[in-house]
């Protein structure tokens, strides 16, 4: 299931999110968004909902969406439900949601690259 779209590097997510003070965090959700969309093969979740969402809610729907986005990573790649999502729900609880988003892309790119 080789598509080199969908592969990132971690490294340079991770740089630039810290770089930008978190801001290209944002533009790493919607490219996961895009690509989890796509594993799925259903529009499940959408950038302007989650960004809304997000800013009303003061970042609690954020910690909710890294959850269950990861746990249906964890489903599409084979790994047991449940443990993905509740590391990434608690990185999230801590401001350290880069870093969980950094664990799905990793997921993301093996996918990918079987």
């Amino acid at each position: 299931m080789k598509n080199s779209d969908y592969v990132k590097s971690i490294a340079f997510d991770l740089i630039f999110t810290l770089l930008t003070c978190g801001l290209f965090n944002i533009w790493i959700q919607y490219r996961q968004i895009i690509t989890v969309n796509k594993m799925l093969n259903q529009e499940k979740y959408h950038f302007l909902i989650w960004l809304l969402f997000s800013i009303i809610t003061i970042g609690l729907y954020h910690i909710y969406h890294e959850y269950i986005i990861s746990e249906d990573i964890a489903k599409v790649v084979g790994r047991q439900p449940g443990q993905d999502g509740l590391i990434n729900l608690l990185l999230s609880v801590f401001a350290l949601s880069w870093v969980a988003d950094a664990i799905q892309q990793h997921h993301i790119n093996e996918y990918y690259s079987r």
